[in-house]
């Protein structure tokens, strides 16, 4: 079984002074249920690069929470998390705040935007209607407008107020979307699709 690393969002829990990686659960669910071992990343190990090389993980996914630049650890994390990923050619998806993080590292940048919490919204795109995602979750308040894209992305999806929802690398094997798969109950067949074409069988 394939394993596939996964960050988490990063939390301070006051009244108890602890610091907490934290991931929903429905992420290891859907990534069993597909086939795939997942395997949770810490924000605090320091030296990320052995770290990342002992775990021998086949791909990689960024998950959502923390705007970037609100949790250092885990931004140092998922930027040796792309820079190992992109050494040894390994998949990685970004979702939501990954998305982001990914065209940040490739040296774009990202705005605040309304109208995008807690929401539901059709995309627009040929891959997007090809891929029937026609309607999916939102929840993200900072976004992706394409003079802040990196030139080595290339947009996949946009919503009808012109932010960017989905994009790929141009040359490693790199996705990004701005919904959450793990949010759908039942998880949707569309999202698994495009797992299983990331990460493979």
């Amino acid at each position: 079984m394939k394993r596939i690393g996964i960050t988490q969002r990063l939390e301070h829990i006051h009244g108890r002074d602890e610091n907490r990686d934290a991931l929903d659960t429905r992420w290891a669910e859907l990534l069993w249920s597909l086939g795939y071992v997942p395997i949770m990343l810490s924000s605090h190990i320091k030296d990320t690069h052995l770290y990342l090389k002992e775990l021998a993980l086949d791909a990689f996914i960024l998950s959502g929470g923390n705007d970037i630049g609100s949790a250092i650890s885990r931004d140092n994390l998922e930027e040796a998390v792309l820079n190992f990923s992109e050494k040894e050619m390994l998949p990685v998806l970004g979702v939501c705040r990954g998305m982001q993080f990914i065209n940040h590292y490739l040296g774009g940048e990202q705005s605040k935007v309304d109208g995008h919490v807690a929401v539901r919204h059709s995309l627009s795109g040929y891959w997007a209607n090809e891929r029937g995602f026609n309607d999916v979750n939102s929840y993200h308040n900072e976004a992706i407008l394409p003079i802040h894209l990196s030139t080595k992305l290339d947009i996949l999806a946009s919503s009808k107020d012109g932010v960017i929802e989905a994009v790929k690398h141009q040359n490693l094997p790199w996705l990004g979307i701005m919904w959450h798969p793990e949010r759908e109950m039942p998880f949707k067949q569309n999202d698994i699709k495009l797992l299983k074409e990331l990460f493979g069988e």
